[in-house]
């Protein structure tokens, strides 16, 4: 759903086949949270993602030899193993909780690249996901924070040093050498925050006109800042819409409102809840792009329907 919001002509068929030949991999990364990552930059988000979370597993498990815990954990997931096995692999170990099913899982994913295999990712399958460890070599974590940091600039840009670390789930001392090693330029926010970006970035206008868009769950976008008001209204907070994961609409580039798809035989209602007062020349913009997304997830339906504008 994020890929249909940002690309002309995506086809869900194209995201498949990236999966098949690990061109993506979905794994988890930032927060914990599911994602599907550009395969050959993996490597850094899981490096920069696992330091904050490996000084806490240091933390927790003084008495064990972290070398020794990943060198079999690591040999004995080079075969796909299930939620299920991995838990029961690592409740061997002396000191993990087991009073929480994630305990152990967290335990292991946060010390290995684990990526899930295909079909994980696919539109259509919900078979339960089998784990390996993804085989690239991880990079210095320094090295690691420059790409990502490359990466979140690229798409978030002009943005400061809080918003990558909260964006990231992690520290702005894990990223202190990447700003040092990147080339940025400076800007100054309304209220003379300093905001960097990559050099030679577009810039367009405050008065540019920005389209309608439908928005997946826990869209990057939308915890893309520390403030989180530069998308999502004050008023809205209340509804915490980034901890429910509501699907949301963006008018003018602000959350307006939320949107859910209600399926029956042969028929898809795409229905709109708006939080804001939404002008009423969007109107007709929402609703075509929500029967353009309704199409999009429900092809076969003959009849596309949209409520609420």
């Amino acid at each position: 759903m994020a890929l249909t919001a940002r690309l002309d002509g995506f086809a869900r068929e194209q995201l498949e086949a990236a999966l098949d030949q690990a061109a993506v991999v979905k794994t988890t990364v930032m927060r914990m949270t599911l994602h599907l990552v550009a395969g050959d930059d993996y490597p850094a988000y899981h490096q920069l993602s696992r330091q904050t979370r490996l000084r806490k597993w240091r933390k927790d498990y003084p008495h064990l030899d972290e070398e020794k815990v990943v060198a079999e954990l690591g040999a004995w997931l080079r075969r796909p193993r299930s939620n299920a096995e991995i838990r029961e692999r690592v409740s061997r170990y002396d000191g993990v909780p087991t009073g929480h099913e994630w305990h152990a899982i967290m335990f292991a994913r946060n010390l290995l690249p684990l990526v899930q295999l295909p079909p994980a990712g696919f539109w259509r399958d919900r078979r339960r996901a089998q784990f390996v460890v993804d085989r690239r070599p991880l990079p210095d974590p320094d090295d690691a924070a420059t790409l990502v940091l490359e990466r979140y600039l690229g798409a978030f840009g002009p943005a400061g040093k809080r918003d990558v670390a909260a964006w990231a789930g992690g520290a702005q001392r894990d990223f202190a050498a990447a700003w040092e090693r990147l080339e940025t330029v400076s800007f100054r926010d309304e209220n003379g925050v300093e905001l960097l970006d990559l050099p030679g970035q577009p810039l367009p206008p405050a008065s540019t006109k920005l389209p309608v868009r439908l928005l997946a769950r826990w869209d990057q976008v939308l915890l893309a800042y520390a403030d989180r008001e530069r998308i999502i209204p004050a008023e809205l907070a209340p509804l915490k819409l980034t901890l429910s994961g509501d699907q949301t609409v963006t008018v003018d580039g602000r959350v307006a409102a939320s949107w859910k798809l209600e399926r029956a035989t042969r028929r898809v209602k795409a229905v709109i809840e708006p939080h804001v007062e939404i002008r009423k020349s969007a109107h007709a913009q929402i609703r075509a792009e929500a029967r353009r997304v309704a199409r999009f997830a429900e092809p076969d339906a003959e009849t596309v329907e949209v409520a609420g504008v």
